[in-house]
C-alpha cells in the first residue's frame, strides 16, 4: 500500500498529538506561539503539530486552525509531487536551470531528498558550478553510485570529473567498474560453456570487488555452484554405476559372490562401521552405499548412510563456524589463537572459502612478526616465510582481500608475494 507524503505529514502529527498527554507540557496558548515561530521558520509541519495539540487542548479555538495547516500541508505536497515531475521532464530535456529552479521549491518532506539529488546532477550536468566544485560533485556522486551498485551512472558522474587533482581518484574508481565489468562477462562465458566452477570463482571475485554490483553476482555465484554441484553428483553417480558393474563383472565371474551376496552386504557394512569409526566419513558413505546398491532395503546400510550425511553436514557446519572464530581472533588482535582456529578450519575442510582461510592465515602469521620480539630474529623469519606460503595458496585459489579489510602493511606484503603455480 503506498502511503503519500501527505498521509505520512498527518500520521507524524497523529502520532506526536497521541503522544502528550492533556494535563502535561505547554498550554494551548503556548503551543500557539511555537506554531508561529515554526511558520516563521517556513518549518511547517512543525506548525501543524503545535496546532494540532493545541486543538487537543482548545478545541474550539484551535481545531479549524489545525484543519487548515493540515490543508496547506496536504497542497504542499501535490505541489511538491508536481516540481520533482516538472524538474525530471527539465533534467532529461537538458533545460538544466529549469530543473535546479523548480527542484529547489522543495523544502521538505521525502520528495526533498531526490530533489536534492537531482539538483546535484543538473548542476554537473549543466557546469552551472565552476569546473573544480562540478568534478567534486562529479566524483561523490559517482562514488556514491559505485557503492550502491548503480555502475551506469557512476560512469556518467566520471565523464564530469576533468580536474587533475581528481582525476587519478576518478580513473581509479573506473578501473574497479571495468575490472567488474570484464569479471563479470568472463564468469558469463565461462557459465554458458558449461565451465562452472570457473564461472564460479569470477563471480566470487566480482562480488569481491562490488557485492551488490549490476548482474547479482553473489546470486550468479550461487547459480554456479549449484550448478556445478548438479554436474559433480552426475560424475558422482555414473562413478558408482561404474563400480556397481565391476561389481556385479567381480560377482559373474565369482561363484562363491554370486552364491552369497549377504556376504558382501556384511563385508561392506564391516568396512562402513570401521571407517565410520576411525572418522573417515567419505570411505564410511561410500561403503554403506555400495551396500544399498546391493540390496536397496537393507536397514543398516539405510541407517548408516542416513547418520553418515548427518555427521558430514555437521563437519561442515563447524568448519565454517571455526573459519569465522578464526577471522573474529584475528581483527581482535589475538593472532596466536587466529592462526589456531583458521588452521583447524584448513585441517577440517579448507574447501568454498580456503582461499580467504590461507590469506588470514598469513596475516595472523604476519602481524606476529609485526609484534615479535626484535632479538629474536630467527623465529621472526620463519613467521614470515610462513606468511608468505599462505599468501602464495591464497593467490592460487583466485582471492582477494579488499584494500580497506586490513592495514597497508599486511597488503604490501601480499603484493609482493607472487602465485606460486
Amino acid at each position: 500500500m503506498r502511503i503519500t507524503l501527505t498521509a505520512m505529514l498527518l500520521l507524524a502529527v497523529s502520532a506526536i498529538v497521541a503522544q502528550t498527554p492533556p494535563h502535561l507540557g505547554p498550554s494551548a496558548d503556548e503551543l500557539r506561539d511555537l506554531a508561529k515561530k515554526a511558520r516563521k521558520s517556513e518549518d511547517f509541519p512543525g506548525e501543524a503539530n503545535y496546532l494540532c495539540q493545541a486543538a487537543q487542548l482548545d478545541a474550539n479555538k484551535y481545531q479549524k486552525k489545525c484543519e487548515r495547516a493540515q490543508d496547506d500541508l496536504q497542497k504542499m505536497a501535490a505541489q511538491f509531487q508536481a516540481d520533482l515531475d516538472t524538474g525530471r521532464r527539465e533534467l532529461q530535456s537538458k533545460d538544466y536551470s529549469g530543473a535546479v529552479r523548480d527542484l529547489s521549491k522543495i523544502t521538505f518532506g521525502p520528495p526533498k531528498e531526490q530533489a536534492q539529488a537531482l539538483i546535484i546532477q543538473a548542476r554537473i550536468e549543466g557546469a552551472l558550478l565552476p569546473p573544480e566544485q562540478v568534478s567534486q560533485l562529479a566524483l561523490a556522486a559517482a562514488d556514491t553510485a559505485y557503492s550502491q551498485g548503480d555502475f551506469d551512472k557512476a560512469e556518467v558522474m566520471l565523464k564530469h570529473v576533468q580536474s587533475p587533482s581528481m582525476k587519478a581518484a576518478a580513473n581509479q574508481l573506473g578501473a574497479h567498474i571495468n575490472l567488474y565489468r570484464t569479471t563479470m562477462k568472463e564468469a558469463e562465458s565461462l557459465a554458458q560453456g558449461g565451465d562452472f566452477k570457473g564461472a564460479a570463482e569470477k563471480y566470487r571475485a566480482a562480488a569481491t570487488i562490488r557485492p551488490n554490483g549490476p548482474g547479482k553476482p553473489l546470486e550468479r555465484l550461487q547459480n554456479a555452484l549449484d550448478a556445478q554441484a548438479k554436474v559433480d553428483q552426475e560424475k558422482a553417480r555414473q562413478a558408482a554405476f561404474q563400480q556397481q558393474a565391476q561389481q556385479a563383472q567381480a560377482a559373474a565371474e565369482s561363484a562363491q559372490a554370486q552364491a552369497n551376496a549377504l556376504e558382501k552386504i556384511k563385508g561392506l557394512l564391516r568396512i562402513a562401521r570401521r571407517d565410520e569409526a576411525a572418522g573417515n566419513l567419505k570411505g564410511a558413505l561410500q561403503a554403506y552405499e555400495s551396500a544399498l546398491v546391493l540390496d536397496n532395503r537393507q536397514a543398516e546400510a539405510l541407517a548408516g548412510e542416513k547418520r553418515v550425511l548427518e555427521q558430514v553436514k555437521n563437519t561442515e557446519k563447524s568448519a565454517e563456524t571455526t573459519l569465522v572464530e578464526g577471522i573474529t581472533e584475528f581483527y581482535a588482535s589475538r593472532f596466536d589463537i587466529a592462526e589456531e582456529a583458521i588452521g583447524r578450519y584448513l585441517q577440517l575442510r579448507g574447501g568454498e572459502h580456503a582461499g580467504a582461510a590461507h590469506f588470514y592465515l598469513g596475516a595472523s602469521l604476519l602481524c606476529q612478526v609485526f609484534l615479535a620480539d626484535p632479538k629474536n630474529a630467527t623465529n621472526a623469519s620463519d613467521l614470515r616465510h610462513q606468511a608468505e606460503d599462505q599468501f602464495g595458496l591464497a593467490k592460487q585459489l583466485r582471492f582477494v582481500p579488499l584494500p580497506t579489510a586490513v592495514s597497508p602493511k599486511i597488503l604490501a606484503a601480499w603484493d609482493q608475494v607472487t602465485d606460486s603455480k
